[in-house]
């Protein structure tokens, strides 16, 4: 089974916005059969009450000034005990799997969601394997585009709540679409 670490922003893991958008691409993640943790600065009681038994959730002390690095260090520890194919970072959380792909020994496809422009540098978003964005304004407001060749625009998951907005299933097609692109053309890919 193939495996996921998905790593949630910092400073806005417990808005109801991202853990929404944590839970649904875990569940569409899980539906198209992969295995997933979730790493992130503090448990939210609403994203852990609605993730599968098997998902598993990690979190770090809490020690303000030094909450990034703290991520950083448990995604490398993560990585190293866990054979992820994909690491897939929410704002902040994609420059922690840059990191931990540039640190690590083992080379990572990795994927930057970005909500929050403003929280994810440049460089982060060149090396990214796939930039997803949720709508064409968050893509609007980057101050240099990221390449967008590599930028997909997944709506939330919530047909019956906005227009345009995918179902659950669309969803996990399309986030199926974009792994299995990364997987592709990631060079270490070609080795498994």
């Amino acid at each position: 089974m193939r495996a996921a670490l998905v790593v949630t922003s910092i400073s806005r893991c417990a808005t109801a916005q991202e853990t929404l958008r944590v839970q649904d691409t875990v569940a569409a993640l899980r539906r198209i059969g992969w295995a997933v943790d979730v790493l992130t600065p503090s448990v939210n009681p609403i994203l852990a009450a609605t993730l599968d038994a098997d998902v598993r959730v990690f979190t770090v002390p809490r020690v303000p000034f030094l909450r990034r690095v703290m991520m950083f260090l448990r995604g490398m520890a993560l990585s190293a005990r866990r054979d992820y194919q994909v690491l897939h970072g929410f704002d902040e959380g994609a420059g922690i799997v840059r990191a931990v792909d540039r640190i690590a020994f083992k080379r990572f496809a990795y994927i930057a969601e970005v909500h929050n422009p403003e929280t994810v540098g440049a460089v982060t978003l060149e090396r990214a394997s796939a930039v997803i964005v949720p709508d064409e304004d968050t893509l609007a407001r980057f101050r240099e585009p990221p390449p967008m060749a590599r930028v997909s625009v997944l709506p939330d998951p919530h047909a019956e709540l906005a227009d345009n907005a995918f179902t659950a299933a669309e969803f996990a097609s399309a986030l199926d679409g974009i792994y299995t692109y990364v997987l592709r053309t990631h060079p270490s890919m070609e080795e498994s």
